[in-house]
């Protein structure tokens, strides 16, 4: 990777709040990535969980609008459920279930020339917080449940990289009939551990 990315990647870390660069250290979730490792792991991350909104866009016909971060920081809630892993936040309808990605490499590919590059990809948040370590050697997670936006309801995708076991990576994306047209918003976010 260029070293202009490497720097952009962890001065972008550097502000969001909660972060910091920590040059040269290897997340201990590297290599946590199988099921079975998952299931032992999955515990850890019950708690509330702080959510920092990077910038995003909404794309709605041939419209693109540039989401700036958010400055209000939101709390959602993880518990585990039998074997369930869920994620709560007021805005949801119903609780999200959390579950290992079964997806390719992560990519964020902006195919408008309108589009914003995100505020960091995944591959960059990995190298700026987890270090040496590969995103598909990270547990990569998902989950999947829906929203109230504009008077509709819509479908919302989380996507979420943990890069240790305070601080998770994420990529939020929803989308769905809206007033006539088909919307996908998307943005970057980062949940760090309420308290932390």
């Amino acid at each position: 990777m260029r070293p202009a990315i490497v720097l952009t990647a962890i001065l972008s870390c550097a502000a969001v709040p909660g972060l910091a660069q920590r040059a040269g250290d290897i997340s201990d979730l590297c290599g946590t990535s199988s099921p079975a490792t998952w299931q032992g792991l999955r515990e850890h991350f019950v708690g509330d969980w702080r959510v920092d909104h990077l910038s995003g866009y909404v794309h709605a016909g041939r419209m693109v609008i540039p989401m700036e971060p958010s400055p209000e920081t939101e709390i959602m809630s993880i518990w585990v459920l039998g074997e369930d892993l869920l994620l709560d936040h007021a805005e949801m309808t119903e609780p999200m279930v959390i579950t290992l990605a079964d997806e390719g490499r992560w990519v964020i590919e902006t195919n408008h020339p309108e589009i914003p590059d995100p505020a960091l990809t995944p591959d960059e948040a990995v190298l700026a917080w987890a270090g040496d370590c590969d995103q598909e050697d990270l547990p990569r997670l998902i989950g999947q449940s829906h929203v109230a936006m504009a008077g509709s309801v819509m479908d919302m995708t989380l996507r979420m990289l943990p890069v240790d076991m305070d601080t998770i990576y994420a990529i939020l994306e929803i989308e769905g009939a809206a007033q006539g047209q088909y919307v996908v918003a998307r943005r970057v976010v980062w949940l760090n551990r309420a308290g932390e």
